[in-house]
């Protein structure tokens, strides 16, 4: 049975590349045609894929013991899998990459797998485990490492909308990218310039996220800032980057802002959207499409970017919790009562937006604005639809603690943990794989 699993797997590298163990559909499906007869055994594997095991153990060199610990431990929490399941199938991946699991000290009985699961293990049965290794939390120890724990958002919770640390764990453009629970960075949907290449070592310890145009950063907890995918600009040259408290990814430039209050940009600048280092007492930042904004401690916005047409007018605003760009003279402020002030150009924006009250947080794609409100209601404003435009019926999402805004899906955290996602572009086909969060642990 093993034998046949690797085969399968190995047919679906050999004929399809690494890239398919991103795309679980397609996984699955291969693996369907490949082992029909072997469900549970495809089910542990693709369990697998969607905690990005997969990359985390081919990237994992040295560190190869630690990350098969961590990796069993969300098996065994995130699909209530037994313990021998979870080695048995980090086995199967381990053989696969080339690991040599003789050396990590795991002990598997093929009498207790093949009675309890009816598996058998990958390689020959190994001998006792030393005492010595028993209290290991990384080399085949049965102590496990305790998962990086994030206090869930409480649902209904004040002020809301000047505590941003649960929307910057969660972001979308064409893809999706979340920051779990265990502190690891998972992304989905459209792959072409690597921008969801997320599923690594590197990507842990994560304290936020943020989509860009076909790229995307993150930010660990030591401050320190990650970007993968598309770079024609630079808007990935953050490895430098320190002391970083919060990060904003526009369409080709990337913005931190540190913790003493000043900024780093880096990627495209044509128009100044880079040019903001001299900024000071910053407290919040937004990259737009051509723009970068500034929020300042007494609530006064700051912007540098492309102003032609008059767009970036926000010296009247006061009060500013929130900016959501969608594109240029489609802007709009979240203020610290839960109002909506416009930005730029009057005619340029909608009324609909003033009669809303209440709002905890504000996200924006190039065709619509969504706004969370504090009843944990979603509605937005779509511009595809008739010239006017359309303030939708409120969506039949409830007890919503953050949303993130994609240009063709939206993104939403659940209070109960769970992320779920919609389409919003009227043609269904733009779905590329960006809904695939279900299964996330927030």
């Amino acid at each position: 049975m093993d034998a046949k699993i690797l085969d399968a797997l190995k047919a679906i590298r050999d004929n399809y590349g690494d890239g398919v163990f991103y795309n679980l559909t397609t996984a699955r499906n291969l693996l369907n045609d490949l082992a029909p007869t072997m469900r549970k055994e495809r089910i542990q594997i693709v369990n697998l894929l969607e905690i990005g095991g997969y990359f985390q153990l081919k990237y994992a060199e040295d560190t190869y013991p630690i990350v098969r610990e961590r990796l069993i431990s969300q098996l065994i929490d995130t699909f209530a899998v037994d313990e021998k399941i979870a080695e048995w199938v980090l086995n199967i991946f381990s053989e696969f990459l080339g690991f040599n699991i003789n050396d990590d000290g795991a002990v598997y009985r093929a009498e207790e797998l093949e009675k309890k699961h009816g598996l058998k293990p990958p390689l020959p049965i190994m001998k006792e485990r030393p005492a010595s290794a028993e209290k290991s939390p990384f080399v085949g120890g049965t102590e496990r490492r305790p998962l990086m724990t994030v206090p869930r958002p409480k649902f209904g919770e004040k002020k809301a909308i000047i505590n941003r640390k649960f929307a910057q764990r969660i972001s979308a453009d064409l893809h999706s990218v979340a920051v779990t629970r265990d502190g690891h960075a998972r992304s989905s949907g459209p792959n072409p310039d690597g921008q969801c290449h997320t599923n690594t070592f590197d990507w842990r310890d994560m304290k936020a996220v943020s989509a860009g145009a076909g790229f995307t950063i993150g930010l660990r907890k030591d401050g320190t800032v990650l970007g993968v995918g598309r770079n024609d600009f630079n808007q990935l040259d953050v490895k430098d980057w320190t002391d970083i408290v919060t990060i904003s990814a526009g369409a080709r430039h990337t913005v931190g802002l540190r913790a003493d209050g000043t900024l780093l940009a880096c990627g495209k600048s044509t128009h100044g959207e880079c040019k903001v280092a001299h900024w000071r007492n910053i407290t919040h930042i937004v990259a737009g499409q051509d723009c970068t904004f500034g929020i300042k401690k007494d609530g006064r916005v700051l912007v540098s970017g492309n102003n032609k047409n008059g767009d970036l007018q926000v010296s009247h605003l006061e009060n500013v919790a929130d900016i959501a760009y969608a594109a240029p003279g489609r802007i709009l402020a979240l203020l610290q009562d839960g109002t909506i002030a416009r930005v730029g150009r009057e005619n340029h924006m909608r009324k609909s937006f003033e009669r809303w009250r209440g709002i905890r947080q504000i996200s924006a794609a190039p065709d619509y604005f969504a706004a969370l409100f504090e009843n944990g209601t979603v509605r937005f404003l779509a511009y595809f639809w008739p010239d006017s435009g359309a303030e939708a019926a409120t969506m039949d999402w409830r007890e919503i603690v953050a949303i993130a805004a994609g240009r063709h899906h939206i993104v939403g955290w659940k209070a109960n943990g769970t992320l779920i996602a919609e389409m919003l572009h009227p043609d269904i086909s733009r779905n590329k794989g960006q809904l695939n969060v279900g299964r996330w642990e927030m």
